[in-house]
């Protein structure tokens, strides 16, 4: 009897402590699979996602080679056009040589002498700008007409300015000797530089230019020099001159005013070679006051008349 009843007790404390775990392991048990999945593969970040990821990446090194290949062509497009660029001032450099020390105070580059020319002519050149700085360029027929005539606007910061222009001219004949004269005046009106060059002028045809002659200043004076104080009445000269023609020189001077203070003309002759033909002559002059006066050599034309060539210097005089 007492075994009976430890054994029904006993199997009714086994059962009741069974039963209370087993109702507390079913909850547990049944919220697992409650859980969504996708809220936990999300938070996988090895499994899901760098697979993903890894995709586009092909593709971001692609991109990397464009502008590489574009940086490349642009360089390459620029600097096609600058050997072109660059020859051209090197041409004209070379074409049209810079003014040195001892070149003349009017040059012309184009036309040479005796080039052939059938309108319009084309001048270039460098000149020592005048007052207000300006010259004048004539051109004349072979009878001393004035065929054609411009003023010129010689602009620099340097001491040559540089010149290019045009020039239109009728002639009434199939052809004729010309001359194309500059010349350039200074602050008091006074012509202080004439150069000059003959020209073959044509009614038609074409133009033959030949290459300039010697660029160099024809006259120099060795004394008095530029400046100068000099005094006495009597003004000796001297210098050289590359002369033109045989036609002699005339040296003068001439104030400010315009006066024409002294005057002498001085025999020349043309030689072989261009040194320069040396020359000494005295000049007299009578004043009553201390002035400036301008001293100029000129020769004239022997094939048309006018004058084709003339240099200056001032100086200054006193009784």
């Amino acid at each position: 009897m007492f075994k009976r009843f430890f054994l029904t007790f006993t199997l009714l404390f086994i059962l009741t402590a069974c039963v209370p775990a087993t109702s507390t392991q079913l909850p547990t048990m049944a919220r697992i699979p409650d859980t969504p999945l996708p809220t936990a593969l999300p938070t996988s970040t090895p499994t899901t996602i760098s697979p993903t990821s890894e995709l586009p990446s092909p593709t971001l090194p692609e991109a990397s080679p464009t502008p590489d290949s574009i940086s490349v062509s642009v360089p390459t497009e620029t600097l096609l056009p600058l050997p072109t660029l660059n020859l051209l001032p090197t041409m004209a450099t070379t074409a049209i040589p810079k003014p040195s020390a001892d070149s003349g105070v009017i040059q012309f580059l184009s036309p040479g002498p005796l080039s052939k020319i059938v309108s319009p002519i084309k001048v270039y050149g460098y000149a020592i700008p005048g007052h207000d700085n300006q010259g004048s360029l004539d051109l004349y027929g072979e009878d001393g007409h004035l065929l054609a005539s411009t003023l010129l606007q010689l602009y620099t910061p340097y001491k040559w300015a540089g010149f290019y222009l045009e020039m239109s001219f009728n002639i009434n004949s199939l052809g004729e000797l010309g001359r194309l004269t500059l010349s350039t005046k200074d602050d008091y009106g006074r012509v202080n530089a004439v150069n000059s060059v003959h020209l073959l002028l044509l009614a038609e045809g074409t133009s033959i230019i030949n290459l300039p002659g010697d660029l160099k200043e024809r006259c120099v004076i060795i004394q008095p020099v530029a400046g100068q104080r000099l005094s006495g009445g009597v003004l000796t000269v001297l210098g050289k001159m590359n002369p033109f023609n045989n036609l002699p020189l005339t040296l003068e001077l001439v104030g400010r005013d315009g006066s024409v203070i002294g005057t002498q003309v001085v025999a020349i002759s043309r030689t072989p070679n261009d040194d320069g033909v040396p020359f000494r002559v005295d000049i007299h002059y009578n004043i009553s006051k201390a002035m400036w006066a301008l001293l100029s050599v000129r020769q004239n034309d022997d094939r048309i008349g006018g004058l084709m060539y003339l240099y200056s210097q001032e100086i200054f005089l006193t009784p």
